[in-house]
């Protein structure tokens, strides 16, 4: 009498499934050739880290998280400066990200500071547009000297 329902549960599996293949192979690429990196976004002061990573990208002076494969949301970090340089993640602190992880302290327009962690690997795509603060231990430029009205 339902014969048919096997057939049609299967389709459906099908579809699910073939839909979630293309949503992997679409979040690894943008239009423009930008890399997502996999990291990981808390507000700062928080004590513990989300227990699910996100990819991210930037667009100019704007973090793009994605987070989700099916159906993903998308939040717009737009950020103003880093407050500080990368630092190396705590013993412990974060296990999904491979033990040797960076965080960097990021101030949004709005004020708020966010912390964003990613894999070492993944430096240059985790400052974006602020590289100098991938560089810590950087030297004071020189002083100039003042001129006495020449």
């Amino acid at each position: 009498m339902f014969s048919w329902m096997p057939m049609v549960l299967g389709a459906a599996l099908l579809v699910v499934a073939v839909r979630y293949v293309v949503a992997l192979a679409r979040r690894n690429r943008r239009r423009d050739g930008a890399r997502p990196f996999a990291c990981v976004v808390r507000p700062a002061g928080r004590s513990r880290w989300p227990l699910r990573t996100s990819r991210a990208t930037w667009a100019h002076d704007v973090l793009l998280v994605s987070r989700g494969v099916m159906f993903p949301r998308i939040t717009a970090l737009p950020v103003r400066i880093p407050e500080e340089t990368l630092r190396d993640s705590r013993p412990g602190e974060l296990r999904r990200l491979g033990g040797e992880a960076l965080v960097i302290l990021l101030r949004l327009d709005d004020g708020e500071l966010v912390e964003v962690a990613a894999r070492s690997r993944d430096r240059t795509q985790l400052v974006g547009p602020f590289m100098a603060a991938a560089i810590s231990g950087l030297p004071y430029g020189p002083r100039e000297l003042p001129t006495s009205g020449r």
